[in-house]
């Protein structure tokens, strides 16, 4: 619903010229267009909201389907301030709602709550469609209890992004309810920003959460993957309980080092391992029996240039041990190994001779080093060589 890239910049011309154009050829193509913009709403002011409400209040005297019933996903990206009763509208025109994400607020400050009366909204009226919620931004995370609420009025959620929890119970509140989440199959944990004030109810790690997730061997019954960028230090009982399911498994060196070892040997069915790393080294198990692929990140995803010295320092040595740890581990099943070349990882194709050894050291072992998109590191471009070829003639 957004109109240009100026104003909302993620958004390419291209969609909204492509759609102008399309409504323009016929009545009956200017219905399909209008139904496909519905499938996926993303909503950035509180006048962008007021509108949608009313026009999709509007098609439901009209004869056929409601336009609020095609939308599958709805991202709210509100800065300001807005009427808590649009969205509740606006929930009761969307009865076949798949995908909620809340990036309302500030992204990295935790200002305000969800309203517990859109928690309550997406309970009542979503509750048969739901399958993934997101709080892709800390501007309106929810409270402890809302989250509690809602999921165990979603009988069909697969995914539970988070970044932040605005609070949780106080011990005077009692023992919460239990969070059993019977379907889900990701849980994804984020970075959870400092708060400007701090509050005893907020929590700066993943461990109370993490905690109420292991009240009851019943819990997570189909957890398949498991991204938390804040290892959970003192919830080491989450792997002993849950993660012989998880075949995914995801977080930062820096918030597990010294103990990722621990937690992986209780992995015993993990397939895939992703790592983002940055100038600190962690180690592995020295066997793993599962392991088929590993993935290696920056924790800095926009490139910068800095002197040589400076990358091989903070860059290039780290990941260098995280190859030696890898390369040291007994891992019979291990297929592939991928290093994302972007952000700080963006010039490694400049260290060409360095991943033609790597390369050379997995291939004999039967493992498969790639880029991000796939391709092989057996013959990197060095733009460098390139010119002394050149020159040499």
């Amino acid at each position: 619903m957004a109109k240009n890239n100026r104003e909302y910049p993620e958004v390419e011309d291209e969609v909204f010229r492509d759609r102008r154009s399309l409504a323009k050829v016929c009545s009956s193509w200017r219905a399909a267009v209008t139904e496909i913009s519905a499938e996926y709403l993303v909503i950035y002011t509180a006048k962008e909201l007021k509108g949608i409400v009313k026009k999709f209040e509007a098609t439901k005297a009209l004869p056929g389907k409601a336009l609020g019933e095609w939308t599958l996903r709805i991202d709210f990206r509100i800065l300001e301030t807005y009427k808590t009763n649009y969205v509740l509208r606006l929930l009761q025109c969307t009865p076949n709602l798949l995908i909620y994400n809340n990036r309302n607020g500030p992204v990295n400050s935790p200002e305000r709550c969800t309203p517990p009366e859109v928690m309550k909204g997406l309970a009542s009226h979503c509750s048969r469609s739901l399958q993934r919620l997101e709080w892709s931004g800390a501007g309106e995370a929810p409270r402890y209890q809302d989250l509690v609420h809602l999921c165990n009025n979603l009988p069909h959620l697969v995914t539970l992004r988070l970044v932040a929890l605005y609070s949780f119970p106080v011990r005077a509140d009692g023992v919460p309810p239990l969070l059993p989440l019977s379907k889900l199959k990701t849980l994804s944990l984020g970075i959870i920003p400092e708060p400007t004030c701090p509050r005893p109810e907020y929590a700066v790690t993943w461990d109370p959460f993490v905690h109420f997730l292991c009240l009851h061997p019943s819990q997570l019954p189909c957890l398949e993957n498991f991204e938390c960028d804040i290892f959970p230090l003192l919830s080491m009982t989450f792997f002993d309980m849950h993660g012989q399911k998880l075949r995914l498994f995801r977080t930062t060196a820096w918030s597990a080092e010294g103990i990722l070892p621990q937690a992986l040997s209780r992995c015993s069915n993990l397939e895939s391992l992703v790592i983002a790393q940055g100038s600190e080294t962690v180690d592995l198990p020295h066997f793993h029996p599962s392991l088929k692929r590993i993935c290696i990140l920056p924790t800095v995803d926009v490139a910068v240039s800095v002197p040589q010295r400076v990358f091989d320092y903070a860059v290039l040595a780290p990941l260098d041990h995280v190859l030696q740890s890898i390369e040291n581990m007994t891992a019979p099943r291990l297929v592939e190994l991928r290093i994302r070349n972007m952000g700080a990882y963006l010039h490694l194709v400049d260290y060409s001779t360095w991943l033609a050894i790597w390369w050379r050291r997995w291939n004999i072992r039967g493992v498969q080093f790639r880029d991000k998109a796939g391709g092989s590191f057996a013959n990197v471009y060095d733009p460098r060589e390139a010119l002394l070829d050149s020159i040499r003639g």
